[in-house]
């Protein structure tokens, strides 16, 4: 018998922290335009941009938490402000409208290494021709913005490299050099990101007005893909029971060990090794490597029953390597008890979550289990949850289950 909890960003969100996309850059957006000598109230923070585009999330705040009482230190507000100044991918993302999720994020960063590549690969830059050229479809501004071309206008449309990144002796361009320098400030974002999770969200756990009392300590395993530390700050769960896949934040900068990127790059980019923006990369470079869940080698009689409660998962092909071990867990327990619940915020949430799966794993796959009722849905309430998580589930004595 084993009951495993699963819990991504929805998690945070079912606990009313702004941890959105655009909450991030609402707040960044702030701190960058505003100046702080005295330490900040939420009103202050929260109160402008925050407020103007997320009226209703606003509003679920200070329901939910004794606003009043939070203070964010404008020590490190600067901090975060001065890290704003120079770097190039806030600089992007604060200008890209097109962007709602943190999958969407993702997708804007698969696009700008894809434009970069098209651009490098063209027939203008591989014949050394740095001049006029409007047939790539690229944005040039992009690139401008990222110091990677120069782009002029004199009667004609002239598209230059910048002198650091050519190689006169060879005669060609530094694109090792280029992604080099794209990946730095990647990293520098990051670090940016660690700062606001852990300057500004992490604020707001003292001041919860109710918390939620779930019955955590039922769960065998967890494993989470949230950076945050919301399970220990609001549930007390004992912080060596959980399993931070895609790394955790860390009051010292230097400790973080936050996984943010892509989970594929190109052939082309693959070939000057800018492994730097993949998640399966900065996995082991940060330590964060973490081992999934067991999965049995054989299909198997007899099996213990094990339930996976998703809490917060988008179930999205960006992290469709999770995904698919947990239905092939499902698919070797042949005595077909072990099954995957869902938990969904509205109906939309369910539907994108349907429809996340069918992209990923085989349509029968998904049918033959809902059908017997090993992969179904729940409405994501407190009561829902201790009910799901009280059930009681068959366990066997059995000499040969085998992982």
């Amino acid at each position: 018998m084993s009951k495993i909890l699963i819990t991504g960003n929805g998690f945070d969100l079912f606990h009313h922290l702004p941890t959105k996309y655009h909450h991030f850059i609402s707040i960044m957006i702030t701190i960058e335009e505003v100046e702080y000598d005295t330490d900040v109230s939420f009103e202050k923070l929260f109160g402008r941009v925050f407020k103007s585009r997320h009226q209703y999330e606003y509003n679920l705040i200070e329901e939910n938490y004794n606003t009043a009482n939070i203070i964010f230190s404008h020590e490190k507000l600067i901090q975060i402000k001065e890290l704003l100044k120079t770097n190039l991918w806030y600089k992007h993302f604060k200008n890209v409208c097109e962007i709602d999720t943190w999958i969407d994020f993702e997708v804007e960063i698969e696009t700008i290494l894809n434009q970069v590549s098209i651009l490098l690969n063209s027939e203008t830059f591989q014949s050394k021709k740095i001049n006029q050229y409007r047939d790539v479809p690229i944005n040039y501004y992009d690139f401008e913005l990222f110091g990677l071309i120069e782009f002029k206008y004199d009667t004609k449309e002239i598209i230059s490299i910048p002198e650091k990144y050519l190689d006169k002796r060879k005669c060609e361009i530094k694109r090792k050099d280029m992604f080099s320098d794209l990946a730095k400030s990647f990293e520098d974002f990051i670090l940016i990101f660690n700062r606001y999770l852990t300057d500004v969200v992490s604020v707001f756990y003292a001041e919860i007005k109710r918390k939620t009392v779930i019955s955590f300590q039922l769960m065998d395993e967890i494993y989470t893909f949230n950076y945050t530390l919301s399970l220990e700050r609001f549930y007390d769960v004992d912080k060596s029971k959980v399993v931070y896949l895609h790394g955790q934040i860390d009051e010292d900068s230097a400790k973080q060990n936050l996984v943010l990127g892509v989970s594929e790059i190109s052939k082309n980019i693959k070939e000057v090794k800018a492994f730097d923006f993949t998640k399966y990369y900065q996995r082991i470079k940060k330590n964060s490597n973490k081992k999934f869940i067991e999965i049995p080698k054989n299909e198997i009689n007899g099996l213990n029953e094990t339930v996976f409660y998703i809490i917060g998962h988008s179930l999205d092909a960006s992290d469709k390597e999770y995904v698919d071990d947990l239905f092939k867990f499902l698919k070797n327990d042949l005595s077909a008890y072990s099954k995957i619940c869902i938990f969904y915020h509205n109906q939309k949430d369910k539907e994108n979550k349907l429809k996340n799966l069918f992209s990923i794993i085989d349509k029968n796959i998904i049918i033959e289990m809902n059908k017997a009722n090993r992969l179904y849905f729940v409405d994501l309430n407190e009561e829902n949850i201790n009910n799901e998580f009280s059930k009681h589930t068959h366990k066997f004595t059995s000499d040969f289950r085998v992982f």
